[in-house]
């Protein structure tokens, strides 16, 4: 990690490149990724497991491309009963947050114009998806805690069927964290073949309405790609990790330095900033980052990852840092200042916010309650995190009487005749004729 810097000595092109960061360029994994796709829809669970064997070198059977419940009941063998305990209490609090996130159906009852005799009704309902999946992702480490954030908000959705994809063999934490969240089917399947079995579907593998979840940049560019095509329903695209923490003079160094730590220990590409109004502060983590990381398990990781995309940035106000903040739309955002509930109030663009100096992002990721499955490079813009309203349709409805449809006639045929659209009118004349 290069040395403190003030963010108005930036160049232009600097100031870009931090904003850019590590986002990933989808559009060119496409080419590498449709023709695995194309044999999936072509042959269903062959193109499969011939794709499983080549990427991930496990042989699998027909069979065992689901995951029997005799092998889950079995994985609880292999777990620690403290992990167990654990998970089970991930998933209170992740229900518990989650639940207020339910949506009710309404009906509003109106007069057209304020005139008793043309009552009308509006209404709206929320519907979730028949089924959805959730991606596990596999490989550097294993991953129990995404199967709970990914499942749980479904469930508490009422999505009829859930399931959890995930590379071969798939953990023994993974399974029993999937089971006490509640998923109804295990698939021993991952990378691009597994979403596209997803979205078309095969003799093992059911077609589902959404999938979402964290992995790797093939994993994605085959979610944002079938997506495109209208094949299936996704969250977001997701990136590399990142954190943004804005603090000020009377933050503790120790603190922000274990959580820049703490980010880029997740992938060479994670990015991870300290924008702040203090100078001592900027120069005492940076020390602490010199002093910590070649202490770490994970040292040459995190030293690539700060190398890349890690950068100690000094500001001349909190205003500033809430600028950069919003234009860089983190991930996750710490928020280590006096009054932070005020600056929350500032904030447009986040994930997910964490304030005050106990709210480190690991207690988000694991069992504050929020979730950790969040747009990434800069997509905070415009997506939010997973929520129990990802797996609900909205649909709105109306029921109008003959009396509200003839009040309504004369503005709906000024607005059909500016449009061009006689037909429309048409529709409705017919009705009052």
């Amino acid at each position: 990690m290069r040395p403190p810097v003030k963010i108005k000595n930036l160049t232009r092109e600097e100031y870009k490149g931090i904003i850019k960061r590590s986002r990933e360029n989808l559009p060119k994994i496409f080419p590498k990724i449709i023709p695995i796709i194309e044999q999936v829809k072509d042959k269903g669970d062959e193109a499969v497991l011939k794709f499983t064997r080549k990427f991930d070198g496990v042989i699998l059977s027909l069979e065992e491309i689901r995951v029997k419940k005799e092998k889950i009941k079995e994985a609880y063998k292999k777990v620690s009963p403290q992990l167990i305990q654990s998970l089970k209490k991930m998933k209170e609090q992740i229900e518990d947050f989650h639940r207020h996130q339910i949506r009710k159906n309404y009906i509003l009852k109106k007069n057209f114009s304020n005139r008793k005799e043309s009552a009308y009704i509006l209404g709206e309902r929320f519907v979730p998806v028949k089924r959805a999946a959730v991606y596990v992702p596999g490989g550097k480490a294993d991953y129990p805690s995404t199967a709970i954030m990914g499942v749980v908000p479904a469930k508490l959705a009422k999505v009829s069927e859930v399931i959890v994809a995930s590379p071969p063999e798939i953990s023994s934490s993974v399974m029993v964290a999937s089971d006490i969240a509640g998923a109804d089917l295990l698939i021993n399947v991952g990378g691009p073949q597994a979403i596209a079995a997803l979205a078309c579907g095969t003799q093992m593998i059911p077609r589902v309405d959404i999938v979402v979840g964290p992995g790797n940049i093939y994993v994605t560019a085959a979610k944002s790609y079938l997506a495109s095509l209208g094949e299936i329903g996704i969250d977001c695209p997701a990136g590399p990790s990142e954190i943004l923490i804005i603090a000020d003079d009377q933050a503790n160094p120790i603190y922000i330095a274990w959580d820049i730590i703490a980010q880029a220990e997740h992938d060479e590409n994670a990015c991870s900033i300290l924008v702040t109004t203090s100078k001592e502060l900027a120069n005492k983590v940076y020390e602490k980052l010199r002093r910590l990381v070649p202490t770490t398990l994970k040292k040459a990781i995190i030293q690539k990852s700060l190398a890349n995309y890690g950068a100690i940035l000094i500001v001349d106000s909190i205003d500033e840092a809430t600028q950069f903040a919003n234009d860089f739309a983190p991930e996750h955002l710490e928020i280590i200042t006096a009054h932070s509930d005020k600056i929350l109030s500032c904030i447009t663009n986040a994930g997910s916010i964490f304030l005050g100096p106990f709210s480190p992002v690991a207690a988000g990721d694991y069992l504050s309650g929020t979730n950790h499955i969040l747009p990434t490079g800069s997509l905070a813009k415009f997506f939010s995190g997973l929520s129990v309203e990802t797996f609900l349709k909205r649909m709105t409805y109306q029921k109008i009487s003959p009396e509200a449809l003839k009040l309504m006639q004369k503005d709906i045929a000024n607005l059909a005749k500016q449009e061009g659209y006689q037909a429309h009118l048409s529709s409705i004349q017919a009705r009052l004729a």
